[in-house]
């Protein structure tokens, strides 16, 4: 009996020695492992007392009696109160600044030349482009794009239109031109790189000056169809903007 007892102690102390061993080797105390068995951490005390002056019974003893328990933690935070970082306030005349363009957010300045009809297009086309919230403006400076709509009634309106394009040109303004004088010669030479409308495709001028404020160039000028039958031109019923509200101008014939 008494020599299992005495197995039992040295087989403790072997292994509290190889512990101890382990530990040293890497430069480290380990006392989760090291305090473990109740039974290691008595022999450890007997060899090494000054190592073990105050045992630790459990994970929690390492927690400082000083430290502020959860509840105190939260009812601290509670006190906090967050910093609201200003902002700067926009003013109502500010734009929108952006690196892409923005098609119907331009000032558009319209000029017709020629007979009623053809200033009942203009109408027709100033109906549409507000319409699909482009600004009608009559101011040339202030105005993104010019819409040119010709007539070959008179040599005078055709030079006049001309030299319309070459100051708009001048000025870095976009140009979209429209009426008989591009659908009639669309290959002049100050016509070319200009987004044109032919006198049918004016219910598509938002299209033309959409693809023209993005810096592209556009032509329409075929006639409409309907099942490979030719139509007059654009509907009766579009948006129109009439320059005098007492007169309207309704297209009966066209050729």
């Amino acid at each position: 009996m008494f020599v299992q007892h005495a197995d039992f102690w040295i087989n403790k102390l072997n292994s509290a020695k190889e512990t101890l061993i382990n530990l040293f080797s890497f430069g480290e105390f380990y006392s989760e492992r090291l305090f473990r068995d109740k039974t290691t951490r008595l022999l450890i005390s007997k060899i090494m007392p000054s190592a073990c002056d105050s045992l630790i019974d459990d994970i929690e003893d390492i927690v400082s009696s000083s430290e502020q328990a959860p509840l105190q933690r939260s009812s601290t935070r509670q006190s906090v109160v967050p910093r609201v970082r200003k902002r700067k306030d926009l003013t109502a005349n500010e734009e929108l600044q952006a690196d892409s363009v923005i098609p119907g957010t331009q000032k558009v300045w319209l000029r017709t030349w020629g007979c009623s009809h053809n200033s009942s297009d203009g109408e027709y086309m100033a109906g549409q482009l507000a319409a699909s919230g482009y600004k009608m403006t009559d101011d040339p400076s202030e105005a993104d794009v010019w819409l040119l709509n010709s007539c070959t009634v008179k040599n005078p309106a055709e030079d006049h239109f001309r030299n319309n394009i070459k100051k708009a040109q001048e000025q870095n303004k976009k140009v979209v031109v429209a009426g008989c004088v591009p659908q009639a010669q669309p290959r002049m030479d100050y016509l070319k790189g200009l987004s044109i409308i032919g006198v049918q495709q004016i219910d598509r001028v938002v299209e033309v000056v959409d693809e023209a404020v993005k810096g592209h160039s556009v032509r329409l000028l075929g006639p409409k169809k309907d099942n490979g039958k030719r139509l007059g031109g654009a509907r009766l019923d579009l948006p129109k903007i009439r320059k005098n509200p007492l007169i309207e101008i309704i297209s009966i014939n066209t050729g």
